[in-house]
């Protein structure tokens, strides 16, 4: 193949293919350097967060999960008020038996983190852990 240089606006050389197009290079690395899992670390509920470490992650709906707590539950039954202090309370609690839950089944399952949403790039689910982890609520 034969390459060639066009000289930008900026004045900077760039590769063009034989077609006349600019090829992608610096696109193209950055895309082979990313991590595979993409993922938003408040989604994180428990084990590793950078997402260039995560080897085998398990996530949870985590909506559903919530719902299923005795905190929840006493929330709606008694119309408190999440924003309450004693809401507050209540929700934090049922995030922490969640957490430690998860935290149970990665060890378990010997997952590398449990997430509430993470995707891949390579098309590779994460295994759903949600039914484990509602057992043990």
């Amino acid at each position: 193949m034969l390459g060639c240089l066009a000289i930008s606006a900026g004045g900077q050389a760039a590769p063009v293919s034989a077609s006349g197009g600019a090829l992608p290079i610096a696109e193209r690395a950055a895309e082979a350097l990313a991590p595979d899992w993409i993922v938003k670390q408040s989604d994180n509920i428990c084990g590793l967060k950078n997402a260039r470490q995560l080897s085998n992650p398990g996530m949870v709906d985590f909506p559903s999960l919530y719902d299923s707590t005795e905190e929840a539950q006493k929330i709606k039954d008694e119309g408190i008020d999440p924003a309450s202090p004693e809401g507050s309370r209540l929700r934090a609690a049922a995030y922490e038996r969640i957490r430690k839950a998860c935290q149970q089944v990665m060890t378990d399952q010997s997952l590398c983190s449990v997430w509430k949403s993470i995707r891949s790039r390579s098309g590779a689910t994460a295994t759903d852990v949600t039914e484990t982890v509602r057992a043990l609520l």
